[in-house]
């Protein structure tokens, strides 16, 4: 019985640790998208980098990935990413949720 007890805490702080971890969202502004290859292209950049959740575009110009929190986009990562693929880089928000 203690052995099952000990388990289900131990899932409890497992499960709740993603929780706490606090995700984030970035709101990223480059200039707008006139081929979609060329976004998916960047979305499959982003979706594979480990801690990242989603990606939406904005057709006008945005992108907002969100993670888990396990993972810290720096503006200089970002800038590089876009400018390596053609993009203009205009700037970026983080917001915690």
């Amino acid at each position: 019985m203690k052995r099952l007890k000990f388990l289900v805490t131990a899932l409890v702080i497992t499960a709740s640790a993603n929780v706490w971890a606090g995700g984030k969202t970035y709101t990223i502004r480059t200039n707008s998208f006139d081929c979609d290859y060329c976004v998916y292209d960047l979305e499959e950049k982003f979706l594979k980098m480990k801690g990242v959740k989603d990606f939406e575009v904005d057709i006008d110009g945005l992108l907002f990935v969100k993670t888990d929190g396990s993972v810290n986009l720096t503006e200089a990562y970002v800038k590089k990413m876009l400018l390596d693929n053609g993009f203009d880089y205009k700037g970026m928000t983080v917001k915690t949720e």
